[in-house]
């Protein structure tokens, strides 16, 4: 939706931002400005300050500034648009299309979140006063969901007569359909889906009601609705269940705050979790957690704990897991429930113990490794040998050498079997799941610059460099090093020395970073290329293409722990020598310190509150 320059400029002059503000920071008047805790980074001092005259804030802390639209946008993770159209509704000005089709879908999306609410607003009303109220009432309290929750979830009941809700709302049959509320029977009457069951409205992370989940109760028979014990609205337009995360529009404050991220199963599960004072609980809706859910979740925390059933996590898909992390910088962990025990069952009959299965979380290698040499027989050596050989196949399918490295001597000490035979398993099992993976049965061709695999055209110069595949180095392998890239081309005097260029390996990427250095300018960029290669030039031009909103000290950060990878396997290969590249004992315990010292700063480079020291210690200590 485009808006008018116009309708912006009197969003901003009719809302009050200390009213604004003033919703998630608590202000104290100071002179003619407010002063409170910043919300972007945790402080105890107050250093975030509001100037109500001028209509802007600013942090003395962390630098965060701007209007009313830039507040919310970075409170609420929001985009322009969005940003625009919630303070509109708030400050009462109704905003402009820019054309009919714009306009078209507005007044859409507005009509059928009227009829949602209102559908809320009925199965709010009929929970307290409907006849099956003292039944519902019941069961939540006797499942912990007393008035307070009740109320902050916005719970519900559906009627037992599917045709109360559809007289109440009184409209057409597809708008009706188009709502995810029901169906048209063969009679052509409207259906609430949800007749007769407990109602879990869903919200989206801004607090608009997109759709419903229903609960089967106990003592209400079901005569117009199927017999399944959840049920969820399908799929509209305007409701996604691969990107919608329930609860996130309650949590997802504490989640920045406290920068982690409870993921669940099921809608009690998640009002557990609040009820037991960790108000940081999600989860998905009706479908298997997606990466569009962590997507999205990434811009809250990246720290993310699994509170599934043990089996169901344990059965997780292992390779996407990995993939996520890497992909969106995760840190996934699970927690540990005993046994027929889930959030919601636990928070009722032992709540401490579900928030210490949340501080005992175990990364998601650790808990599928646990699990696995729980179930073994390690009383034998027969037990033990085939423990081992398994456990090297669960940690080889991870993609980090240093994680992989920790973990192997867990193994031998639990299976009580020589470290040095371990790598070699390990070595053989990551050489056949590298051989597994390479589809490339055909003869490699020599890559060219354009990312094809075509052999040059006929008459075709070649230069004398090699040249490389831009498709090959525009892979998932070198996206971090790329997105180094795009920061080096555009703001090279400002990170040029926190990225030296031992922290890159390819000599295309190396290439690049020597001609940043000598071109720090846009402008004398563009006269230079013709200095480049090929495959330079080729790069070059697919990384400006690049999203350039990135952390500069998480992509550091990256690289670091890259580099750190491979000298801990460089370290590990000289310990592993043969007779000849044996190390003497002083050598030896300086490797194996060097190895604990970077395994250690690389796991704080992945926290967020050490990361910025890390940094500084790794760039300090490979320098």
């Amino acid at each position: 939706m485009a808006i008018a320059h116009n309708d912006v400029a009197l969003v901003l002059e009719r809302l009050d931002i200390i009213s604004l503000v003033g919703d998630y920071v608590t202000l104290k008047r100071a002179g003619s400005r407010y002063s409170g805790l910043c919300p972007f980074h945790n402080e105890s001092t107050p250093s975030f300050t509001v100037n109500p005259a001028l209509g802007v804030y600013h942090c003395f802390g962390c630098g965060a500034s701007g209007d009313s639209i830039s507040f919310i946008r970075a409170i609420e993770h929001l985009d322009f648009t969005e940003s625009v159209q919630l303070l509109a509704d708030r400050a009462g000005v109704t905003l402009s299309q820019e054309n009919e089709e714009d306009a078209r879908r507005y007044r859409e999306a507005k009509r059928i979140s009227k009829v949602l609410n209102d559908s809320l607003d009925f199965y709010r009303r009929n929970l307290y006063d409907g006849s099956d109220s003292k039944i519902a009432l019941s069961y939540l309290e006797s499942r912990g969901i007393g008035s307070g929750l009740q109320e902050s979830f916005q719970v519900g009941l559906a009627p037992r007569n599917s045709t109360a809700l559809p007289k109440m709302l009184n409209i057409p049959n597809a708008l009706f359909q188009s709502c995810g509320l029901g169906f048209v029977d063969s009679t052509g009457q409207q259906r609430d889906m949800f007749a007769g069951r407990l109602i879990f409205p869903i919200f989206d992370d801004k607090g608009q009601v997109v759709a419903f989940g229903g609960r089967v109760l106990p003592g209400i028979e079901l005569r117009d609705a199927e017999g399944a014990k959840y049920k969820n609205s399908p799929e509209t337009k305007y409701y996604r269940k691969r990107r919608t995360l329930y609860g996130l529009n309650l949590a997802k404050s504490e989640i920045v705050r406290n920068q982690l991220a409870i993921i669940c199963e099921g809608y009690t599960d998640v009002i557990a979790f609040h009820k037991v004072g960790l108000p940081l609980a999600i989860a998905t809706c009706g479908t298997a957690l997606t990466e569009e859910h962590l997507d999205r979740l990434k811009n809250y925390s990246r720290n993310i704990v699994l509170a599934f059933d043990g089996d169901k996590a344990g059965q997780s898909a292992t390779e996407r897991i990995y993939e996520w992390e890497k992909k969106f910088s995760l840190a996934v962990k699970v927690a540990k429930f005993p046994a027929g025990e889930d959030p919601a069952s636990l928070s009722l009959s032992a709540p401490e113990e579900l928030k210490k299965a949340i501080e005992e979380a175990k990364p998601f290698l650790s808990f599928r490794l646990d699990r696995h040499l729980e179930a073994s027989d390690l009383s034998t050596i027969e037990g033990r040998i085939l423990a081992s050989s398994k456990a090297v196949e669960i940690i080889a399918e991870h993609p980090n050498a240093i994680v992989r490295g920790n973990y192997l001597m867990e193994i031998s000490e639990a299976c009580d079997v020589d470290i040095h035979e371990l790598e070699r398993r390990l070595e053989r099992t990551r050489r056949a799941l590298r051989t597994k993976g390479d589809d490339s049965g055909k003869a490699r061709r020599r890559p060219v610059e354009n990312g094809s695999d075509e052999p040059p055209a006929d008459g075709e110069v070649q230069e004398d460099r090699p040249t490389y595949s831009v498709k090959e180095l525009t892979s998932g392998e070198y996206r971090p090093y790329n997105i180094a890239l795009w920061h080096l081309l555009h703001n090279c005097d400002e990170v040029i020395d926190y990225m030296p260029s031992f922290l890159f390996t390819h000599p295309v990427h190396l290439e690049l970073h020597s001609f940043a250095a000598n071109n720090r300018q846009v402008d004398a960029q563009r006269a230079n290329q013709s200095e480049l290669s090929s495959s330079a030039r080729g790069l070059m031009a697919a990384v400006s293409q690049l999203d350039g909103d990135h952390d500069v000290v998480d992509v550091i950060a990256r690289l670091l722990e890259l580099h750190s990878e491979r000298t801990v396997e460089s370290l590990l290969r000289s310990i592993r020598g043969g007779e000849d590249r044996k190390l003497g004992e002083d050598e030896a315990q300086k490797v194996t310190h060097s190895i604990s010292y970077l395994r250690k700063t690389v796991g704080e480079l992945r926290d967020g509150r050490t990361m910025d020291s890390a940094v500084r210690e790794l760039l300090t200590y490979f320098s």
